[in-house]
């Protein structure tokens, strides 16, 4: 962050009488004999000034002795965020400016007004400043109390990135996978590679979208898998109707040669090898060939059934997902702990 930080204070011994001088500007080498507030930052990483081409520090007098005393920063700040919403979230950033060495019995540090003033030119690639709130924070340390002045920066996530390339891509991904159920049930390879395909397709888009590792659950997370259980529950479907077809297929079978054995159709009977008659082979082929086909036909009909009702109740749930995901993130907002605030 790049900032003017203005000071204005009154040193009684500053003060003069020049005639035609209104404001003193002392060049930047006098500064080292001056007092000026000795304030750091509170929750600075890494901040330095600016001397291209010359120190970029300004120091007018008054002749009543008050200073006005301006220095161009640029720092790094810790900010403590909070990303159960993200990437739909809003996050308060602050910087505190307190007293090193002075109690507030010799030195107090107060906002001016207006306290912050924003460029209109600021850009950001993911955030745009809402609003600034300054507030007081004078912090006691041992028996001496400090004075402490901050300003936070209330921050709303451009998530435009986010529904490009997530919200959008994996919403394509579920409804592709719902192809499966309009797909022929004995075309196997066809379902077992479009929601193979679909699956990794999911995972490779989560890899490669930025998601934050942080230890607790986000809105990205529970997006991401629900949309990957919504694919996966489409394989699992396919195979559920697979196993049960062929289950009932071979049911069938065993009970149709069952059948055709106790017809005395069966040529090993008490350990002896009988001859068949090519009659009795002509009728026992002819009823399998008769029964399979309208057991094949029934169990297909049973599975089509079901991906009848996938057909319906997959894009009512993932509708009623959306509903719900939505109308939660859009109206809920984490709890944030705000300093008090200046009135």
């Amino acid at each position: 962050m790049n900032f003017f930080l203005r000071q204005r204070w009154r040193d009684a011994r500053l003060a003069h009488n020049s005639s035609g001088v209104p404001v003193l500007e002392l060049h930047r080498k006098a500064l080292e004999e001056v007092w000026v507030p000795d304030i750091y930052f509170v929750n600075e990483k890494n901040a330095h000034f600016h001397y291209v081409s010359v120190p970029n520090k300004m120091f007018h007098v008054f002749p009543d002795g008050k200073v006005s005393y301006s220095i161009r920063v640029t720092g790094t700040y810790t900010c403590e965020m909070d990303l159960r919403k993200y990437p739909l979230d809003k996050q308060t950033c602050h910087i505190k400016i307190e007293s090193y060495g002075h109690s507030t019995n010799s030195l107090k540090i107060r906002w001016n007004s207006p306290p912050v003033l924003l460029s209109k030119n600021i850009k950001m690639t993911q955030y745009s400043v809402e609003k600034t709130v300054p507030f007081i924070c004078d912090q006691q340390y041992m028996e001496y109390n400090y004075s402490c002045i901050g300003v936070n920066f209330h921050l709303n996530r451009m998530n435009g990135f986010y529904f490009i390339h997530m919200y959008v891509p994996s919403i394509l991904i579920v409804m592709l996978s719902w192809i499966s159920f309009w797909l022929d049930i004995e075309a196997t390879a066809a379902r077992i590679s479009l929601g193979i395909l679909t699956v990794l397709a999911m995972t490779t888009q989560n890899k490669f979208t930025g998601v934050q590792h942080v230890s607790y659950v986000t809105a990205m997370n529970v997006w991401t898998a629900a949309s990957l259980a919504f694919v996966f529950l489409g394989v699992i479907e396919y195979a559920y109707i697979n196993v049960k077809t062929r289950k009932h297929v071979r049911r069938s079978l065993n009970r149709a040669t069952s059948n055709l054995s106790m017809n005395g159709n069966n040529p090993i009977l008490n350990g002896s090898i009988y001859s068949i008659s090519k009659k009795d082979t002509n009728f026992s082929q002819g009823s399998q060939k008769k029964n399979t086909p309208n057991v094949i036909d029934l169990d297909n009909k049973n599975g089509r059934k079901v991906d009848r009702l996938a057909r319906i109740v997959f894009p009512m749930s993932y509708v009623l997902f959306n509903i719900v995901y939505w109308s939660f993130y859009g109206i809920w907002e984490p709890v944030q702990d705000d300093p008090k605030l200046v009135h």
